[in-house]
Formats: C-alpha cells, structure tokens, sequence
C-alpha cells in the first residue's frame, strides 16, 4: 500500500507541475475538502474555515473545479501568465489504515519561477491527507496543508503549495 500511497502524492504533484488541472481533481473525491488555514499567531493555525481567515478553503471538490476554471479560463488576469513550479514531496508516512480510509501525512517544498519578473519563491511546509480506500484504489477526500512560511510573496493558489 505504501507504494500506492506515494504514486498518489507524487501524481498529483506532477499533475500541479504539468498543469494537467482535470487529471488534478480526478485524484479528489466528490466531497473532498482542500484547506490551507492561516496562522492566528506564530505557533497556533485557526481551526474553523467557516468563521476565520484561510490562505486557500475549498469545503469540496465544486470549489475546487472553480479555481481550475479560473485558470483555464483566461479571464483572471493575476493567472494569465502562470509561474513554472516545481513540487517536492518528502518525508511520507502513513499515521493509520483503516478498512475505507488512510490517514498520510508528507513534507512539500514548492519552488515557482515568474519569468517576466524573473524572480523565484518558494513555499514549504506539510500536508495530511485522509485517502479514500476502496478495495486496492486510492483517492485524495481530504488535503490539509500548513503553510510554514505563510508572507505571500505575490500570489498563491492551488499550484504554489
């Protein structure tokens, strides 16, 4: 299953690379839940997306679909030029298995480049995901991610983390 694991992370951290944006929330689940909280001070993340500030909340996969369209679409002008990215998934361990469900945790460093401002950022931090098990196949039905370095240089969307 560790295997499997990895190749699910590692697909969607190429998808993200390759913009393959469809292929991306195929790995989602229907009801999945994409959170990024803000940080409410230097050691304590909000616990409630409903009534605080996130850096990215997507309660399920519709959502999801609508930053994907705002980014196809060409109508966002922030995303008209997107930088080229570059995921690195690490330190992948799974915390529990469960009959329907795996819990994963991973580190991530992400490193962007914007070509016409020729300028490099970079963010790290770490995910845990609840995997959707059915029978040998995996799917992603919750990504939370704790952005370590949380000062937004420019921008940041579903591609930067």
């Amino acid at each position: 299953m560790s295997e499997a694991i990895n190749e699910l992370l590692l697909e969607e951290a190429d998808c993200l690379d390759e913009r393959r944006w469809q292929d991306w929330l195929a790995l989602y689940e229907e009801d999945a839940v994409y959170w990024a909280p803000s940080w409410d001070d230097d050691h304590v993340l909000i616990d409630d997306p409903q009534s605080e500030i996130s850096l990215i909340y997507c309660g399920h996969r519709d959502r999801m679909a609508d930053r994907v369209w705002r980014i196809e679409s060409g109508l966002s002008s922030s995303l008209l030029r997107l930088p080229r990215t570059r995921h690195l998934v690490t330190n992948v361990r799974v915390r529990s298995v469960a009959a329907t469900e795996v819990i994963v945790t991973a580190n991530f460093q992400v490193n962007t480049y914007k070509h016409e401002e020729k300028r490099t950022d970079m963010f790290f931090g770490h995910y845990r995901y609840r995997l959707a098990r059915k029978g040998e196949a995996l799917s992603i039905r919750e990504k939370y991610i704790v952005v370590c370095n949380d000062v937004i240089p420019r921008q940041m969307d579903i591609f930067n983390v």
